[in-house]
């Protein structure tokens, strides 16, 4: 496609016949080269161009985007007035109004100042979800960017992907979409998914009955579950914030901040040697944790010792223990919950086995739980906070269903009252309840199990 500014010749398919000329001044979105969204100007105004160029089917999509506005109109749903359609040099063209002074709910999610912030950004879409639920509409892409917000109004956008009903949406499915809306709430939440929940209700006019929430807090459990697990995988591709590893006998992923930071041979080839020169925190058979630097940045570097053909086969089918430890802790930090933050993972293979595997994460400074249970000039109001804060923070990883596996007291760091959780390799999701409590009491008495007796 053009680089903007250029002139976008369009022959409209609402007009037969007719032509005109869009100036495209910017670029807005872009999804690959298939569709892109346009800052432009159309006779002297200030419109948006979405431009849909994928073979076979760029007419099919531009059409159904045509058709949503359309109906979005006539159900008198705040949506972008359309203003034409049709043909172009790069493709098909839908051309709607600008929508002055206004942003996307998700940048005002982002530039919130706090809690309450956010939460009112919520409530705003709720409303507006309801108004749409009560005209047959329905969001299936229900995210934020698919809302524009100016001042008190909300504008729905991305018609294309809408369902478009004769009545009203029923009770199930509404809450279904609301549970979608309030996934960008964490589980424990729960006043302030209720407190949108009931603004939406207020909107359509129901009045909410116990299990009413209980579907809610249900179908939230579920929608969070499945948004984080979508989540996880971009922690396993080159993106933004990831660069990946291919290079000789060694795979895997590192955050961007370390990786242009150091070149690749210090975290592949040079990982041996950085971690000898540095701080050993541990030398045994299974592993090799050392205290160092790479490029400036104070890590900690855990090397997953090769143990044999047959630990080398297992692990190359199942994964490498490094691997389960950088999804683990990138999924805790999604929940957050504390642990030092992942920076990278690398797999050396020799011939397609796996041969060792390596863990970075940053330098967290503090202290072990088990030195600190067990210092006399500890005060012991100190040592029972932190005591009741690993008891909290394994009750939250139960409501998440996670289990920690190797709850060592030596695996929990102390800066001052906060903790964090280290060596993930053996944290597990549940799906199964009654194993979930299992391994959330063996966590617990395993904890407990090492705690002084004063």
């Amino acid at each position: 496609m053009s680089k903007p500014p250029f002139t976008l010749t369009i022959t409209m398919g609402s007009q037969p016949g007719g032509r005109t000329e869009v100036i495209c001044r910017d670029v807005m979105r872009a999804l690959g080269t298939t569709r892109m969204v346009y800052d432009a100007t159309w006779q002297g105004r200030r419109v948006v161009v979405k431009v849909f160029a994928k073979f076979g089917k760029a007419r099919y999509h531009a059409m159904r985007e045509w058709r949503g506005l359309k109906q979005l109109e006539s159900r008198q749903i705040n949506a972008p007035k359309p203003l034409f359609f049709g043909h172009s040099p790069e493709g098909w063209a839908v051309v709607t109004e600008w929508i002055d002074g206004a942003v996307t709910a998700q940048e005002l999610w982002n530039e919130a100042a706090d809690d309450d912030a956010r939460l009112r950004v919520l409530h705003l879409v709720a409303r507006q979800l309801a108004r749409q639920h009560d005209q047959g509409v329905i969001q299936p892409d229900m995210h934020l960017g698919n809302f524009m917000v100016r001042g008190e109004e909300v504008f729905a956008l991305d018609p294309a992907m809408m369902c478009f009903r004769r009545g009203p949406i029923g009770r199930r499915r509404s809450i279904r979409q609301v549970a979608q809306l309030t996934g960008m709430l964490p589980e424990d939440a729960g006043p302030a998914i209720e407190s949108v929940f009931r603004t939406y209700a207020d909107a359509r006019g129901w009045t909410l009955d116990p299990q009413d929430v209980q579907r809610l807090r249900a179908q939230h459990r579920r929608r969070r579950s499945r948004a984080i697990e979508r989540g996880l995988r971009k922690f396993l591709r080159t993106n933004r914030r990831h660069q990946a590893i291919r290079r000789g006998p060694w795979r895997g992923l590192a955050d961007r901040r370390l990786s242009e930071a150091v070149n690749l041979d210090e975290i592949t080839a040079g990982l041996d040697e950085a971690m000898a020169c540095g701080q050993v925190l541990k030398d045994g058979r299974t592993s090799f944790v050392s205290h160092t630097k790479l490029g400036g940045v104070e890590v900690v570097i855990k090397r997953y010792n090769h143990k044999g053909l047959l630990h080398s086969l297992r692990h190359t089918l199942k994964g490498s223990r490094a691997k389960r430890n950088w999804l683990n802790a990138n999924r805790l930090l999604i929940l957050g919950i504390p642990t030092p933050r992942p920076l990278a993972y690398i797999d050396e293979y020799r011939g397609s086995l796996l041969h060792h595997s390596y863990f970075v994460a940053e330098f967290v400074g503090g202290r072990g739980l088990y030195g600190i249970l067990r210092d006399q000039t500890v005060p012991e109001d100190r040592k029972q906070r932190l005591i009741d804060g690993v008891v909290r923070t394994l009750d939250r990883m139960a409501g998440h269903g996670i289990s920690h596996g190797d709850l060592k007291h030596t695996n929990i760091l102390c800066t001052g009252d906060a903790i964090a959780l280290t060596d993930l390799d053996s944290m597990q999701v549940h799906r199964i309840a009654w194993l979930l409590r299992h391994r959330h009491k063996k966590d617990l008495a395993r904890f407990l199990r090492d705690v002084p007796i004063r």
